[in-house]
């Protein structure tokens, strides 16, 4: 598989080189990483296992890569064990992709991002360094700590230009309340595995008791939060 993979690298680069697949990319272009499970049948599946969706399967791991004027193109892939967790070899694999898209023309501003909350450490590794990060954070006890530090009047309202649906609530969202702080990563690791950067607190209101998760407090009772930790320079 390995051995696979390393055609796959070779090749992209030399496509992008000869059909300009990733115009653009010279001045700005973007990975995401993420994974994602698919179901396996069968009682001899190698390596096929539950993970974090509840589904007996195998885990696939992927790095897409993309610029404002082109199409998404696969960089780098991975096949894992149907148990294995988000991170699971993500330091790794991100380098790879890194390197991937590097090789393909994007030689100014990159930029990372993720959606799975355990690939947050990915930020803190030498090859998350290689580029911009934008990365979608469980909201744990201390990110809540963090954003419910922030003050009332640093919350700026925004507005959707075309309805967003919110599955919590099961309705129509219409606008939502913004604001940054800043954050520190793994504050009980060492501190080269640490990383400060910011952190964008996004709100949406909650309209009924019943919408309140079990265990949440003020001002969680009033607001439903996501967050993003990013040290892009971009307002």
């Amino acid at each position: 598989m390995r051995q696979l993979h390393a055609v796959a690298r070779r090749f992209l680069p030399e496509l992008v080189r000869h059909a300009s697949l990733l115009p653009g990319a010279d001045q700005v272009a973007h990975v995401d990483i993420d994974d994602i499970i698919r179901r396996a049948y069968g009682y001899a599946k190698q390596d096929a296992g539950y993970g974090y969706g509840k589904v007996k399967g195998l885990n696939a791991l992927f790095g897409i890569g993309s610029a404002p004027l082109a199409a998404p193109v696969t960089a780098a892939t991975r096949l894992r064990k149907g148990s294995s967790n988000s991170a699971c070899g993500a330091a790794a694999f991100v380098a790879e992709t890194i390197r991937t898209a590097r090789a393909c023309g994007a030689r100014r501003l990159l930029v990372m991002r993720a959606t799975r909350p355990s690939t947050a450490q990915m930020s803190s590794t030498p090859a998350g360094r290689w580029a911009r990060f934008s990365i979608t954070v469980r909201m744990n006890a201390s990110v809540k700590a963090v954003i419910a530090r922030i003050d009332e009047d640093a919350w700026t309202p925004t507005k959707y230009p075309k309805a967003v649906w919110g599955e919590e609530g099961q309705r129509r969202i219409f606008h939502a309340e913004t604001a940054e702080t800043t954050y520190t990563t793994f504050t009980s690791k060492p501190r080269q595995q640490q990383d400060t950067a910011r952190l964008m607190g996004r709100r949406v209101e909650r309209l009924s008791a019943e919408a309140v998760p079990a265990g949440q407090g003020t001002p969680f009772d009033t607001w439903r939060c996501h967050a993003a930790f990013t040290d892009s320079r971009s307002p």
